[in-house]
């Protein structure tokens, strides 16, 4: 092991860095699409259920002015 990291030099190290540092990057972006996508997501099935309350409460008016 001593040999091995012997023969590293300060490029092989930077290089790696380099190639770590592009992959979180891509990580990174990867998860801020992802957590954008389940952010839309759930606003639209916000919207959808408000539409859905104010429908079901139209029916019961409707409902109610039908059985009187």
């Amino acid at each position: 092991m001593p040999y091995l990291l012997a023969q590293l030099t300060s490029d092989d190290v930077a290089r790696e860095i380099a190639r770590l540092q592009h992959g979180y990057r891509f990580l990174s972006a990867a998860m801020i699409v992802a957590w954008a996508i389940v952010v839309v997501y759930v606003l639209l099935l916000v919207g959808r259920e408000k539409r859905l309350k104010r429908e079901i409460a139209g029916l019961k008016v409707m409902l109610e002015e039908k059985q009187k």
